[in-house]
C-alpha cells in the first residue's frame, strides 16, 4: 500500500472514530446522568441500586469511548504524519493523555458506585461520610484535565489539517477556533468555577467540528494531492 493509500485509509478511519467517540461519550453520559439525577449522595445512592446494571453500561461506554480516542488519535497521526510529523505527535501525545486521564475516571466512578451500594446498607460509614469520601473522590478536576489535554490535542490536529488543506479549510479553521475556545473557557473555569455555564456553552462548537469534520473524513475522505503549505 502506498502512502498516499494509507493516509486515505486512516483518514476514514479518524473520521469514524470521531464519530463513534462522540456517540459513545453522549449515551454514556446520558445514562449515567438519568440514574443518578440531580439528588444528594442518598437519593443518588438508591437510584443507582435500583438500575445498578444500567448505570454499570453507562460507565462502559464511557470507558470504550476514552479507549476510542487512541485509536482516533493514533489514525489522525498517520494520516498527518506527512504533512508535520512533530505536531502531529504532540497532538497524538495529548489525545493519549486524555484518554487515560477519562479511563482514570471511570474507575474512580467505579470507585464510587461500591461507595454509593455501600450507603444503602448499614456498615462502619454514615451516608454523610460516604458522600463525603464520594465528593472528594469526584471533585471534577480529573475532568478538566481530561477536557484541557483534550482541546490542546484537538487544536494541533485541526492546525495541521489547516496547513495540509486535506480537507476543506473552513471546516479546519473552525476546528482549531473551536478547540481553542474551549481551550480557554476550561482554564476560566479553573479560576472562576461559577463559569462552569459557559463551558457547556463552548462544548457546542467543538462538538460541530468534530461531528462535521468526521463525517467528512469517513465520506468524502482527504485530498491527498494537496500539497501543505
Amino acid at each position: 500500500m502506498t502512502e498516499a493509500n494509507s493516509q486515505r485509509t486512516y483518514a476514514r478511519l479518524a473520521g469514524l472514530m470521531y464519530l463513534v467517540v462522540i456517540a459513545l461519550d453522549i449515551a454514556g453520559l446520558l445514562i449515567v446522568s438519568q440514574v443518578t439525577g440531580n439528588g444528594n449522595f442518598v437519593t443518588a445512592a438508591h437510584s443507582i441500586m435500583a438500575a445498578e446494571t444500567l448505570y454499570r453500561v453507562g460507565l462502559g461506554l464511557l470507558l470504550a469511548g476514552s479507549l476510542g480516542v487512541i485509536v482516533l488519535g493514533a489514525a489522525l497521526y498517520v494520516t498527518l504524519r506527512p504533512v508535520d510529523g512533530n505536531l502531529a505527535l504532540t497532538a497524538l501525545l495529548f489525545r493519549t493523555v486524555e484518554a487515560a486521564v477519562g479511563v482514570m475516571g471511570v474507575i474512580t466512578s467505579f470507585t464510587v458506585l461500591r461507595l454509593e451500594l455501600a450507603a444503602t446498607h448499614t456498615g462502619a460509614f454514615s451516608p454523610d461520610q460516604l458522600g463525603a469520601l464520594a465528593d472528594l473522590a469526584t471533585n471534577g478536576v480529573g475532568m478538566q484535565v481530561d477536557a484541557i489535554t483534550f482541546s490542546l490535542g484537538s487544536t494541533l490536529f485541526f492546525l495541521v489539517l489547516l496547513r495540509s488543506a486535506y480537507i476543506p479549510r473552513i471546516l479546519s479553521a473552525w476546528g482549531v477556533f473551536a478547540s481553542m475556545l474551549y481551550l480557554a473557557v476550561e482554564l476560566l473555569s479553573l479560576i472562576l468555577p461559577q463559569a462552569a455555564i459557559v463551558v457547556t456553552v463552548a462544548t457546542l462548537p467543538v462538538l460541530m467540528a468534530e461531528i462535521m469534520t468526521g463525517g467528512w473524513l469517513l465520506i468524502a475522505g482527504i485530498s491527498v494531492r494537496s500539497a501543505p503549505v
